[in-house]
């Protein structure tokens, strides 16, 4: 889960295929995001820019059934307002 992110802030997200199969793709998604989803193949790296225009929790998820795990591939992005005092430390 990721934290931290306010309105309006610039979010970049970097996401990796690490299969080792040459034909198992993954997709990346976040909801309410309104762009077209990612699809990465094997070795691949895609990265996709967002600006959250509203305080919420969005979900991210993978898009292709990829495996047994592939329902383990979820998270949430918590969006607080530009005045939020909420102090984040990644120590």
């Amino acid at each position: 889960n990721i934290e931290g992110v306010k309105v309006g802030d610039k979010v970049y997200f970097h996401i990796t295929n690490l299969e080792q199969d040459w034909d198992i793709p993954h997709g990346f998604a976040v909801k309410g995001m309104n762009t077209a989803e990612l699809l990465i193949m094997p070795g691949q790296t895609r990265t996709s820019l967002w600006y959250p225009k509203h305080e919420g929790v969005f979900p991210f998820y993978c898009t292709d059934f990829c495996s047994a795990l592939h329902q383990e591939m979820q998270g949430y992005i918590r969006v607080s307002s530009k005045t939020s005092n909420l102090n984040i430390s990644y120590n």
